[in-house]
């Protein structure tokens, strides 16, 4: 018999997915009966099918154990399908707002880099289990990992997604930097990071990528065109500022009402601290905050170096992804389009994050806690 999971961290995903629900429904309820010909529920019904897919789905994947992504097979398999994926999307995909980042698969939206996220974390756990005694050399060891890396974040930059790059960065980076690689490689990736963020901030407009300019005036003066390029981060602030303490009340968004784009998604947390307050959104925080804990002490436990870092990276991805959408909705980092983990609108996401959940709780079915 299979030893039982870790309840606590599997509790916290579930309250997360459920007040997710909640407050996209919330959100979402004005704009999707005026957009989806009087279906106030397009949104929360589309979600919650997935939900209960991945919620499905994370129950099931606890029970299968997380060293198949080991069989080279099953590897390559998965490698091949996500890069083929992100390849096909530059030629048949969904194009929005000038990024080609969508499938449409029988009617269904895919969002194939959110596939390659998680390919990106069995690679990198995949190799360093493997090479390890090479992790030290830097021609042997580090280069053909970094490789490895710099494909994944060049499969995203071309759509362009410069906000799944820099997640798919930060991930390998605190993946490599755990697995032990050696610090003055690390750094010196840092250091590329430094150099390739400049690069983003002052060439790419030059070069064609004008809404990377627009989304910096955004974040050094958000009022200074709010009627057009700093519109967006402009509303959210209206919105975080309206919640005050404890909030407007559930549903009692203003924002929501046409005013700031994008609630379902992007910026459903300015929404939360609208209608919740200071003291809602530090309980969101805060339970992601004991995700990411819990997540990491599942990984000190895990009885091998690909269980760790396997389970290490899937934490740290929901970790980035969290922290850098609240940030970007208190404009405390430019606005990068990146979805606040189980509780935004998007199918394909919600599947991927329940499903690494499922790994997750797998590994703690193995680990020594």
């Amino acid at each position: 018999m299979p030893q039982k999971f870790d309840f606590s961290f599997f509790l916290i995903v579930t309250i997360l997915l459920a007040f997710g629900l909640v407050m996209l429904f919330s959100a979402t309820y004005a704009s999707s009966k005026i957009a989806h010909d009087g279906d106030s529920l397009y949104y929360i019904k589309r979600q919650g099918i997935f939900a209960i897919m991945g919620f499905a789905a994370m129950i099931v994947i606890s029970f299968i154990d997380y060293h198949i992504f080991l069989n080279k097979i099953i590897m390559r398999f998965a490698v091949v399908i996500s890069v083929g994926m992100m390849l096909l999307v530059k030629f048949a995909g969904k194009t929005t707002n000038g990024s080609e980042r969508w499938l449409m698969v029988a009617g269904i939206t895919i969002q194939p880099s959110e596939i390659l996220k998680f390919v990106t974390i069995i690679v990198i756990a995949a190799y360093m289990q493997r090479n390890y005694d090479k992790m030290h050399s830097f021609v042997h060891g580090f280069i053909p990992l970094m490789i490895r890396v710099g494909i994944a974040c060049f499969l995203v930059v071309i759509q362009p997604h410069l906000s799944a790059t820099l997640i798919i960065l930060a991930i390998s980076v605190a993946m490599i930097f755990i697995g032990g690689a050696k610090t003055t490689h690390v750094l010196l990736v840092l250091g590329g990071i430094v150099v390739a963020g400049y690069l983003v901030i002052e060439i790419f407009p030059k070069i064609g990528f004008d809404y990377v300019s627009d989304r910096m005036l955004s974040f050094r003066d958000p009022e200074a065109d709010i009627l057009k390029s700093t519109y967006q981060t402009y509303q959210s602030l209206i919105a975080i500022g309206s919640g005050g303490m404890f909030g407007q009340g559930l549903g009692n968004s203003h924002q929501k009402y046409s005013y700031l784009p994008f609630v379902s998604n992007d910026f459903i947390f300015s929404i939360i601290v609208e209608e919740l307050g200071f003291v809602g959104a530090a309980v969101v925080i805060l339970l992601f905050l004991i995700l990411i804990i819990r997540g990491f002490y599942i990984a000190t436990s895990a009885p091998d170096k690909f269980g760790m870092l396997l389970c290490a990276g899937i934490v740290i991805q929901i970790g980035v992804q969290a922290l850098l959408n609240i940030a970007v909705v208190s404009n405390a980092f430019p606005n990068t389009g990146v979805s606040l983990p189980f509780i935004s609108y998007g199918g394909t996401a919600l599947l991927m994050q329940l499903a690494e959940m499922g790994i997750v709780l797998n590994i703690s079915r193995k680990a020594s806690i």
